[in-house]
């Protein structure tokens, strides 16, 4: 199994965080709290974090079993 890189986990946190944060905000519990302004920079957020999960997947460890 491969694993990821130290850059490949980054993108991955910055990535979850991203998502979990664009999520907050636009189905209401961090309304008020966030750093997003309104619903659709949050739907914004929601796709980037998305493309950087994805992303996260090619910088993986290459193995010669």
């Amino acid at each position: 199994m491969k694993k990821h890189t130290t850059i490949g986990k980054f993108i991955y946190w910055i990535g979850f965080f991203m998502c979990m944060s664009g999520l907050g905000t636009s189905l209401g519990p961090l309304n008020y709290n966030s750093f997003i302004p309104n619903k659709s920079a949050a739907l914004i957020y929601i796709f980037i974090g998305t493309a950087f999960l994805l992303t996260s997947n090619f910088f993986k460890n290459r193995t010669n079993r």
